[in-house]
């Protein structure tokens, strides 16, 4: 009886031994802080402040960053600031930008095409520039950069006037050309980095890409419109949207202005 009771008490004590084991192991892994896991990273070259477009490229203007390898290199990119020192900005580079090879060229590359708007141009698309005023530029707010759609307006003189109109002229309204890309606002600079002529004085002129056929059709536009105005686009928005022509019915039909004879 004395050996059972004395079994009982080591059975007893190895159970509590392990329940306090099992305590102890819980707080060690509750209050232990968690190890970082090394990232492998590269370095790569970006941009630590906004380097205007056509501008030559300045050490301070650029840096060195870490980048993880687990995140896919941006394909062009950099690894040394020398690389990028002294080239020429294609377009505007902003703060925090990767710098790849499709951003920027080297002097000598620049000075071969003769011309610094030839180099920023997309191959197989043109530049064009068209005349603008403060209502058909979105009030002076178009910037280098930015993508805009093409509102055209026509009054044409009917040769058979429509039933019950005694006036001959028509009018109607539709969108043309869009998601255009704008190269430059105002004259251009006639040397790499130096500032536009247009200075702080009002717009009046855009430069546009677009394909051939399309800067047939603008010209044309430009001779035979009776006006036309540009829209801005939101940022990085490329949609292509289908609109309705608009005239005096389209107007009347959906305002419900009840305008006699046009019906609704």
């Amino acid at each position: 009886m004395k050996r059972s009771g004395g079994g009982r008490i080591f059975i007893i004590l190895g159970f509590l031994l392990a329940f306090i084991s099992g305590i102890g192991v819980f707080y060690l892994l509750a209050t232990a802080e968690p190890q970082a896991v090394p990232v492998q990273t590269s370095k790569l070259v970006v941009s630590f402040q906004q380097i205007p477009g056509r501008s030559e490229i300045s050490p301070d203007q650029i840096g060195q960053v870490e980048w993880p390898q687990t995140v896919p290199t941006p394909l062009g990119a950099f690894a040394e600031p020398t690389e990028v020192v002294g080239k020429i900005a294609r377009n505007p580079i902003f703060p925090g930008q990767t710098i790849n090879s499709d951003m920027v060229i080297s002097k000598d590359d620049a000075e071969a095409q003769h011309s610094n708007a030839a180099l920023i141009i997309e191959k197989g698309q043109v530049a064009v520039a068209i005349g603008v005023g403060l209502d058909s530029s979105v009030a002076e707010a178009l910037q280098a950069g930015d993508r805009v759609d093409l509102i055209v307006t026509y009054n044409v003189e009917l040769q058979n006037p429509l039933a019950g109109r005694t006036n001959a002229q028509y009018s109607m309204s539709q969108k043309t050309l869009e998601n255009v890309l704008i190269l430059q606002v105002g004259p251009w600079p006639r040397e790499i980095g130096e500032q536009s002529s247009q200075g702080g004085g009002p717009v009046n002129a855009l430069t546009l890409q677009m394909t051939e056929q399309d800067a047939v059709a603008l010209r044309h536009i430009q001779n035979t419109a009776s006006d036309y105005t540009f829209v801005l686009r939101a940022a990085n928005d490329e949609q292509i949207f289908t609109t309705e022509p608009v005239t005096i019915e389209y107007l009347n039909k959906r305002f419900n202005f009840q305008i006699p004879g046009l019906g609704q």
